[in-house]
Parts: structure tokens; sequence; C-alpha cells
């Protein structure tokens, strides 16, 4: 390990394995209390962690989709990206943290995932004048799971017509780009993946029962739209469960015109936590490109 790094990992008191930080320690990091909490539905999860910089803004923001296999398991929800949002307020970004039903959830998987995600997102636009958030400065990002969900989130214009996660007469909201951090782009590459990295039964359980079952659930599928200025695949080289072959899966799944806009980023030395573990060299990489989407 680098110099720097080690001392890095003994200030936070963290440990590290063969493949970064440990999931024990991750699910134990400080969970500081947001600004605010909005719910836009009955469930527990239904919820937006809403955490704000000092200052009147107004401020730029990161619209955060927290991971967890998309299922509901103690410290799967957004409390495990609380320690990241307050970090990100301090250093002047505003943090709208997304909660959905899970997969596994009671109202969750198939399509109502899906729509609570693209609820949550949208609702910021109605939110951000009281709340001193500027939305036409406005990121996307996900870890793991929510890498995903971040990448379909940006690319819903593009749904089939018949799709049940269309919203009718509704426009997503426009931003500048997206962080996919160790995200999966690809879901029909990634399939073989999951039962050994989130279980069996997870894959069914977000995808519907057309003809093509992952025509508007993976966005390799839907591809990237022109609004969308750029997205960077952030991976780490010791992650054990998302490897780097996704980040290369979607992008070259994608046509010519839209992958040139999708760029790679290999943290070396990292595990798939240390991407979201404050404290962190993976860390500070994956603030670095969200800052620099922002402009």
């Amino acid at each position: 390990m680098r110099p720097v790094a080690a001392l890095l990992i003994t200030m936070t008191g963290l440990s590290l394995s063969a493949h970064g930080v440990e999931l024990k320690d991750f699910l134990a990091l400080p969970q500081p209390t947001p600004t605010q909490q909005i719910s836009y539905g009955a469930a527990q999860s239904q919820g937006i962690d809403v955490f704000l910089p000092a200052g009147a803004g107004p401020h730029p923001v990161a619209i955060m989709i927290h991971g967890g296999c998309w299922s509901d398991f103690p410290g799967a929800g957004r409390e495990q990206v609380r320690a990241l949002a307050a970090d990100w307020a301090r250093r002047g970004v505003a943090v709208w943290s997304v909660g959905y039903r899970r997969a596994n959830e009671t109202g969750g998987g198939y399509p109502n995932l899906y729509l609570d995600v693209a609820t949550a997102v949208d609702r910021l636009r109605s939110e951000a004048p009281r709340l001193g958030i500027d939305p036409t400065r406005s990121v996307l990002a996900g870890h793991s799971a929510g890498g995903h969900l971040a990448l379909w989130a940006a690319s819903r214009t593009r749904l089939p017509a018949a799709s049940p996660l269309r919203r009718a007469g509704h426009q997503p909201l426009s931003v500048r780009g997206v962080v996919s951090i160790a995200g999966v782009g690809d879901l029909a590459a990634f399939a073989p993946h999951l039962p050994g990295s989130c279980g069996r039964g997870i894959l069914q359980r977000l995808m519907g029962s057309g003809p093509d079952p992952y025509a508007d659930v993976s966005p390799a599928r839907l591809g990237l739209p022109e609004s969308v200025g750029s997205v960077v695949m952030l991976s780490a080289t010791e992650d054990g469960i998302v490897p780097l072959r996704a980040a290369r899966d979607y992008r070259s799944a994608l046509p010519a015109e839209a992958a040139a806009r999708v760029r790679l980023r290999d943290v070396t030395g990292a595990g798939h936590f240390d991407l979201v573990t404050p404290g962190t060299p993976a860390f500070e990489a994956v603030f670095e490109e969200v800052r620099r989407l922002l402009g």
C-alpha cells in the first residue's frame, strides 16, 4: 500500500482486506443527520436525505443513489451513504440522496423500484428553490446497484413507448452527467455474475416479463441521450463484487457517438467499498469526478 493511503486508512480506523475496505467497516461508518428528510410515499424506503452545504446557495447538487444489491437488508439503505453525503456537503456540493423500494421489499421490484427512483429524482425540481439548490448544476451518482439506477435514470427519456416505467406527460430532470461508482451499465452482460454477487432471484425481480426483459431496465439497451453530456464509469481494480469488465461492457454496448462520451477510470488498489468510504484515496477520486462534471 502507498504511504499516503496507509496514513489515510490509519486515521479513519478502517480495516483492510486484500480487496480494500471490508463490508463490516463500511456499514459501521458514522451516519450524520441529514439537513432535511423528504418522504414521497408510504414506505420507509420512499424517502430522500438532503445534505446542504453552509450558506444560502444556490448550490450544485449530486443526486446520489445507494447500492446494496437492489435488496432490503440491514444497512442497505440511504444510511449507507450518509457519511459520503455529509463529506461532500462540507465541500460545497449538496447531496440529494434517494431511497427506493428494493427488489425484495413489499411493493418493490419491477416496475415500482424504477418508478420510485424516477419520482425521487424528479422531486428535486420542485424542492430546489426553497432549499437553495441549483438543479441546472446537477449530476447523477450511484454506487454498485445505485450505479445501475443512476445510469438508468439518465437514460429514461429513451424508454420504449409501451414500457410501464414511462411516466406519461412527465419530463425527466436534466443532468450534466453521471458518475457510476462500481455500477452495472449492461444488465444482460452482468447477469451471469448476479447470483454470486447478490444472490439468486434478484435479476428476475428487476425485470418485466415482455419479450425483451432488458429493453427498459438495462442502460446499455436504452442508450445515452444527447442531453447527458458525459458519463464516468469509476471502477476499483480489487473489486470482487463488480469487476472492471462491467464498465467496459457498458461502453462497448453503446453506439460509437454515445460511447465517446463514456470515460473509464480505474482506481488502482481499491476495493468495492473504498470508493464510497471517506478518508480513502478512492473516495477522493470519486469526488474529483463529481466536482469536474459540476464545473
